[in-house]
């Protein structure tokens, strides 16, 4: 798979996190974009790639920021030394339960990001 393919497929994996995360049914995310919910399924599975002008109404449609869906891959020249030691003593504080909503955070959130 090419790099452009994968970054298709998870452009697809977002928007279907995306609108699991507003509760939404696809059948009711389909209505709002006037979207066959088959057609719709492939697209979520990441077997048909969604178009561009169909990225844009969704995002517009669902008030998501196209960039919490696209993540081109740049390279920041921050120095980001700081940020992570600020980061690695705040974990280091938690306990096991505290670890875990992180944990659940992280990985709910990254995925819109």
């Amino acid at each position: 798979m090419s790099n452009v393919d994968y970054k298709i497929k998870n452009i697809s994996f977002k928007i279907r996190k995306i609108r699991e995360l507003k509760g939404l049914t696809r059948e009711v995310f389909c209505k709002e974009l006037n979207e066959n919910i088959e057609y719709w399924g492939l697209i979520e599975r990441g077997e048909q790639a969604i178009s561009l002008s169909k990225l844009i109404q969704v995002c517009e449609t669902y008030n998501i920021p196209i960039e919490d869906v696209i993540n081109l891959d740049f390279q920041d020249s921050s120095d980001t030394t700081k940020l992570k030691s600020d980061i690695n003593q705040l974990i280091s504080s938690c306990n096991v339960h505290q670890l875990e909503i992180i944990k659940k955070f992280i990985s709910e959130i990254a995925i819109t990001i």
